[in-house]
């Protein structure tokens, strides 16, 4: 079993890397010509350098958190185990300090790699506006709201199956359930606490804008009220948009740097983009699929739990909930790659239709400006390689984007 586990980290390791070289020498192919004119001759060399030095972090950073995790495996996880049994007698509380422990040495190990990233890639390359003081507090809050909402959603499958041990498919059935639950809330609700523990968010200001705004919301029955600024301005430069929440919770939230950056008509174009979304109801397809794959990660964690070779394989003297999250997490990999293919075309499909709808309120020219606007602004890779796509692209390549526009 152990042999099992560590070729599983290994093999997904390399063919990550693989996808990824691939992925770096396609980009550096003649641009297609839809989109040759994003980049002039400085900007193209400024993208290259960041995207080659993308590139190498990218390397170095998952490289490092696997040979971390190797490293655990081979003994440490289990002193875990046992000191931590000597200082606790409740299971469930046991395996929160064991998943806690864990949790907090990957955040400190991860500290130099985000510092870097934030302070001195995105730094030189003129994206970041992040101070010192933000990261901190950012880093904070993130801890601090993994640990609470995760050791909520965790305790409680610890429970469940403390309670249903003896019938795994109830175990199952109910933690499925539970996810599924889970999931809708935080689509509905949590997602946009979680943003507003980071960011600022403020009405659509009047104006000739909010007025086009509201118009074209009224043709397709949106409440322009629920269209929001946020101030993505004070952690970077790069610019976006995006539609959160699901019936009467549904929000588009435009980035403040999307509103400084571009004309009113790409802003529209955007925004009809966003709106196309709510009018096609993507949001609850995507919820929908989400909630079948928490079913089949409930069976996944039912089977883990289910087979004590795994944990006697790595020093555990029985079947151990903490270690299993990580063993699941292991597992999962290479089934998430599998099924990112299918979701991810899927998400793709629905941005096409999503171009569409804007294209038809608005003039197609619009977003296309727009596209290209994003794509110049976030130093972005307009030559994908097709497997990259396959795998982790949830959006349409720029250019397939900008050609089916063009019709």
């Amino acid at each position: 079993m152990r042999w099992i586990i560590i070729s599983l980290l290994l093999g997904v390791y390399i063919f990550e890397t693989v996808v990824s070289i691939l992925n770096q020498k396609h980009s550096l192919k003649p641009i297609p010509m839809n989109v040759r004119d994003v980049y002039d001759s400085e900007g193209y060399k400024k993208w290259l350098a960041y995207s080659l030095e993308g590139h190498r972090y990218s390397l170095v950073q998952r490289g490092f958190s696997l040979i971390v995790l190797l490293v655990l495996l081979q003994g440490p996880f289990a002193s875990l185990d046992r000191w931590v049994s000597l200082q606790i007698a409740d299971p469930i509380l046991q395996s929160l300090a064991f998943l806690g422990v864990y949790q907090t040495l990957m955040v400190f190990l991860g500290l130099p790699f985000g510092l870097y990233r934030t302070f001195s890639i995105e730094e030189r390359h003129g994206f970041n506006r992040t101070t010192k003081g933000t990261f901190i507090r950012d880093t904070i809050v993130s801890y601090v709201v993994t640990l609470a909402v995760g050791g909520l959603l965790l305790g409680s499958i610890h429970a469940l199956f403390l309670r249903y041990t003896n019938n795994v498919w109830q175990f199952v059935v109910i933690t499925w359930a539970s996810l599924a639950i889970f999931m809708v809330l935080v689509v509905a609700f949590l997602g946009k606490w979680f943003m507003r523990l980071f960011n600022r968010f403020t009405p659509l200001p009047e104006g000739d804008l909010r007025a086009r705004i509201e118009n074209l919301g009224a043709s397709v029955g949106f409440n322009v009220k629920a269209i929001l600024v946020m101030d993505a301005s004070k952690r970077s430069t790069k610019s976006n948009a995006a539609f959160t929440g699901i019936g009467k919770t549904r929000e588009v939230i435009l980035f403040d740097t999307l509103l400084e950056r571009m004309s009113d008509d790409e802003i529209v174009a955007v925004l009809a983009h966003e709106l196309g979304h709510a009018v096609h109801k993507d949001t609850w397809r995507l919820l929908a699929r989400q909630v079948v794959v928490m079913g089949l990660f409930a069976v996944g964690i039912g089977v883990v739990l289910q087979v004590p070779a795994f944990y006697t394989a790595f020093g555990f003297s029985d079947v151990h909930f903490g270690f299993a999250t990580i063993l699941f997490s292991i597992l999962l990999e290479p089934v998430v790659l599998l099924l990112g293919i299918p979701l991810n075309l899927l998400s793709r499909q629905a941005e096409y239709k999503a171009d569409a709808f804007a294209s038809g309120q608005t003039d197609p020219r619009w977003l296309i400006s727009a596209l290209k606007t994003l794509s110049r602004e976030n130093l972005a890779n307009l030559n994908p390689h097709p497997l990259s796509v396959r795998l982790y692209y949830s959006h349409p390549p720029m250019s397939e984007r900008i050609g089916a526009l063009q019709g």
